[in-house]
């Protein structure tokens, strides 16, 4: 199973293939170095961008709940607001860092992972700390 940033891409391996039949091809070469055919990239990719244009679609929805204690309602529903925009118009944010944009959902590369992989974090990062404020029940 392939997991990157919490996204599941289902059984699609990258790694961890069975030793290959030494035959002298270019595949069985690739496999011993460690590298997969482009077949399997290929698919992990598509996989990838299905996970990435569903969870867009949600994004569209606009929700990020109630206000916690001490935070604003109307601030959360602005960022809700500008995220279901952004959603809208096939947005995506990229991080390093410190440092983000948005790139149009059509146009990631592969070499946009990273970003999108550092962006998710940050999310969840902000998700796990604003729960880790919110009173527990008794």
């Amino acid at each position: 199973m392939y997991i990157a940033a919490g996204k599941n891409f289902g059984s699609l391996a990258v790694h961890g293939t069975a030793p290959p039949v030494e035959d002298g091809s270019n595949t069985v070469k690739r496999k011993r170095m460690g590298e997969e055919p482009h077949d399997t990239h290929q698919a992990v990719w598509e996989k990838y961008m299905e996970v990435e244009h569903r969870e867009l679609e949600q994004r569209q929805s606009g929700q990020l709940g109630r206000a916690l204690p001490g935070e604003s309602q109307e601030e959360l529903d602005r960022i809700a607001e500008e995220d279901q925009r952004r959603a809208k118009e096939g947005l995506v944010e990229l991080r390093t860092g410190d440092e983000v944009w948005y790139k149009l959902i059509d146009k990631l590369t592969r070499d946009d992972r990273q970003a999108r992989i550092d962006s998710e974090n940050a999310r969840a990062a902000r998700i796990r700390e604003r729960l880790s404020r919110q009173p527990r029940p008794e």
